[in-house]
């Protein structure tokens, strides 16, 4: 069974990551559990004279979120769980990541911050705990994974990435490759990985979009991704391939701020 970890933030009860995590663990059969850290800042712990009182509080009040948490898992015919800690955002994402087959944040302009690693869900990326897949604010999709994108430059970072996203594309309904590669081929001067014969290899039926040089910037792979219909786009992050600018920080910083698609990525 797919362990899949949703990150929870407090008062968030209905939310579009919340929608696509059940859904996807519906069409996965997957267990979902919801995780919720909790903390204050350290502003806070210094102002405030009873800051562990209230941080107890607060863990007490998360903790007893479960019976929210199985009530919604029941209603969406999904095997779960909650978990609450205490304890720095990033440090108890990125530990109960490292069980988990993928982790699942909101994409919200906030999460420009990952580019830099400032923001939480970016150490789970940069940790190698698990890969991590982001969800819009405004995503309306709620019977999972359909049809996939795949950004493909031919590097080890978009490798790893697609890789990473077998279970999901094992279920998909339709794949869809955004070739950057067969244009500039002959002048790789890395080993050429042969991304066609992998698919094959574990029965994925894949149609390929062949790119221009003038589609190797974020907004023309995002809206490649949704012209096609795709439900997912599948990147690698913070790469530096030789044989396209696409997956430098200039894309990822443009996903992570424009995000229209779940994005599914992994770190190199």
């Amino acid at each position: 069974m797919l362990e899949f970890l949703v990150d929870i933030e407090p008062g968030r009860d209905d939310t579009a990551l919340l929608r696509f995590a059940f859904g996807l663990a519906r069409q996965h059969g997957a267990h979902l559990t919801g995780l919720q850290a909790v903390m204050l800042s350290p502003a806070a712990m210094l102002a405030m004279p009873d800051a562990m009182l209230v941080l107890e509080e607060q863990e007490l009040a998360a903790q007893e979120r479960h019976d929210w948490w199985r009530q919604l898992c029941r209603g969406h015919g999904v095997e779960g769980s909650w978990e609450a800690y205490r304890g720095l955002h990033e440090s108890v994402l990125s530990r109960r990541a490292s069980l988990a087959d993928l982790v699942l944040g909101q994409l919200s302009r906030e999460a420009a911050r990952l580019a830099s690693g400032l923001h939480p869900l970016g150490r789970i990326l940069t940790s190698d705990a698990a890969p991590m897949l982001l969800v819009p604010e405004h995503w309306a999709g709620t019977e999972g994974v359909r049809k996939v994108a795949l950004a493909w430059n031919g590097s080890a970072e978009a490798a790893r990435a697609i890789r990473a996203a077998t279970p999901l594309l094992l279920r998909a309904d339709e794949i869809v490759v955004l070739d950057g590669v067969s244009r500039i081929r002959a002048n790789a001067r890395h080993v050429p990985l042969a991304l066609d014969a992998w698919l094959k290899r574990h029965a994925l039926r894949a149609r390929w979009d062949i790119l221009d040089e003038a589609d190797d910037n974020g907004p023309s792979i995002q809206a490649h991704a949704r012209g096609c219909g795709a439900d997912l786009l599948v990147m690698g992050a913070w790469g530096h391939s030789r044989a396209s600018e696409w997956l430098l920080g200039g894309v990822t910083r443009h996903m992570f701020k424009h995000g229209e698609l779940p994005l599914l990525v992994v770190e190199a």
